[in-house]
């Protein structure tokens, strides 16, 4: 068998050809991320703009109303009685245009330092979950420091907006597996083999931290939605959830899902193996990828990693559920807004649920459907207009804050590529 290196030496022209289409791709996936961030924003700010002028249209109306109770003409005698109730009319109709005009979303009424306060929140909260990467390709012998799996972890979030979600699994395991060392790995097959092992073993640890932190956003909204006035069956439903939301996470459940999961990736790539071999040349036994395989995922998902898991994904959603209630707090609220804990319990319940289902339904940053669920369980706290605008608001904040994160990390990653 010819030696890989030989090979490659022998045949530049495809090896170059091959690093042009991957130079290529790279700029595609930069160009549809950039184009799913700016689509997301345009909707945010569409919406923003439509909730604003229902606003000012009710201020309109209030207005016209407020022309009409005005006080007679002097020369026109007036009734005591008709006096007192257009004089009350009248001055509940201030009142309420007041109100209106206080949290109408403008500069002047937004709170900066809140909006300011909640983004730092959110920057802080999408750290932990890079530390349940990282122990993951540790259990995995994927060599990757903290600041790459950061690094990774963050860039990953740009893929959200592309419909799939598949983009940021190719986000995030690129990032790792293109500046890994895979002459750590243990030599049981080749270079090329070894780098497929790499990308195998990366995309496990990837599914596994977005499960792990998706069942523990789902279990945590099922919990708190109990201290939420909303019905009975729907705290039920949501209890439920949180069970069946930990069951996938139990370390014998999870075994044997990913255990699933590698066996049909080592199928597939028997086969184009198989398909690829010439004469007697055929690739490995796919029974000793398997048992290396099962092996690997025996030791790597245990119950202290899942339980170490678990506590940065729940610091996670506390520190979302944190930036969401300062985005309540930054709009002022017609009809004013719970305080301390409560509005702490209801933001992190409408969020995380809203986020959990959001990533369920695989649309594009889990667009409408996001919104809808935060907005029914935000309206049992405040009207419909400023829950609008307070999920309108996280939205268009969050893209910001994942956005500068993201070529943040692009940045530090190609410097260390370099």
């Amino acid at each position: 068998m010819v030696d890989s290196a030989e090979s490659e030496s022998r045949e530049p022209a495809p090896v170059r050809r091959t690093a042009g289409w991957m130079r290529w791709a790279k700029r595609l996936i930069a160009v549809l991320v950039v184009v799913g961030l700016l689509l997301a924003a345009k909707d945010a700010v569409e919406r923003w703009q439509t909730e604003v002028a229902a606003v000012q249209i009710r201020v309109h109306a209030l207005d016209e109303k407020l022309l009409a109770t005005e006080p007679p003409a002097i020369d026109q005698p007036p009734d005591q009685d008709s006096v007192d109730s257009s004089s009350a009319d009248r001055q509940s109709l201030i009142e309420e245009r007041t109100r209106l005009l206080q949290s109408l979303p403008t500069w002047q009424n937004v709170s900066l330092g809140s909006i300011i306060l909640a983004a730092m929140f959110y920057a802080i909260g999408l750290l932990p979950p890079a530390c349940v990467l990282h122990g993951a390709l540790r259990g995995f012998h994927v060599p990757c420091s903290l600041m790459r799996a950061t690094a990774a972890q963050l860039l990953g979030h740009a893929g959200k907006y592309i419909p799939g979600k598949a983009m940021v699994v190719v986000l995030r395991v690129s990032a790792v597996v293109s500046t890994s060392n895979t002459a750590s790995l243990p030599a049981v097959m080749g270079d090329t083999p070894s780098r497929q092992l790499l990308i195998g073993r990366a995309t496990t640890c990837v599914f596994f931290e977005t499960l792990l932190m998706m069942s523990v956003g789902g279990a945590l909204a099922g919990c708190l939605m109990w201290s939420t006035p909303l019905p009975q069956w729907v705290k039920w439903a949501a209890s439920l959830m949180a069970v069946a939301a930990c069951i996938p996470t139990l370390p014998p459940v999870m075994r044997r899902v990913i255990a699933l999961v590698s066996k049909r990736r080592d199928r597939s790539r028997s086969v184009e193996t198989a398909g690829g071999a010439t004469g007697g040349e055929a690739g490995s036994d796919p029974s000793t990828h398997a048992s290396t395989a099962a092996a690997d995922v025996s030791s790597a998902i245990t119950w202290p990693r899942l339980m170490s898991g678990w506590a940065w994904s729940l610091l996670s959603w506390c520190l979302i559920g944190l930036s969401f209630a300062c985005v309540m707090k930054a709009i002022p609220a017609y009809n004013g807004l719970p305080v301390g804990h409560e509005l702490l319990t209801v933001a992190t319940a409408a969020i995380s649920l809203g986020m959990v289902l959001g990533f369920a339904s695989l649309l594009p940053g889990g667009a409408g459907v996001r919104e809808w669920v935060t907005l029914i369980v935000l309206g049992t706290v405040t009207d419909p207009t400023h829950a609008l605008l307070c999920v309108i608001t996280a939205r268009i904040l969050f893209i910001v804050v994942e956005s500068i994160l993201a070529l943040a990390s692009h940045l530090y990653l190609r410097a260390i590529s370099v």
